[in-house]
């Protein structure tokens, strides 16, 4: 398969092929006739394992440590299974910190109810900020 029949038949753009590819998670042969790289039908299963684990968030070097064990006959369903709860940790831990940054912006907002939008001077540009930068 070349680059381009890999990239539509597992719906992602030839560029990314090529990236994968470049990484060692995809592997091909060069053609000796035109240099252009060659896939066998193998690499359409992991391209679609590649695709499907960076949708979830994981990283292009934690599938690769999973497609190592599954290149060593071992099932990397287990490891998936952790990546993905350590990957709803980390969105939890983010849903928080967004929740304490909306929480603070909303204070800010409330703070700044009560001042005017002033005029600019030479000591100042907009005074709403500086309140800002104190809280």
């Amino acid at each position: 398969m070349t680059v381009n029949e890999l990239a539509r038949a597992a719906g992602v753009g030839p560029g990314k092929v090529r990236y994968y590819a470049r990484r060692g998670l995809l592997p091909a042969r060069r053609e000796p006739s035109n240099g252009y790289r060659s896939f066998e039908t193998a690499a359409l299963a992991r391209l679609r394992f590649i695709a499907g684990g960076r949708a979830l968030g994981f990283s292009l070097k934690e599938l690769g440590r999973s497609l190592a064990q599954a290149d060593a006959g071992r099932s990397p369903c287990p490891q998936v299974r952790v990546l993905l709860d350590e990957r709803i940790a980390a969105v939890a831990a983010q849903r928080r910190a967004l929740e304490r940054e909306e929480a603070r912006l909303n204070a800010i907002v409330a703070q700044w109810a009560a001042l005017s939008d002033g005029v600019p001077d030479e000591q100042r540009v907009c005074p709403l900020i500086e309140v800002a930068r104190s809280t």
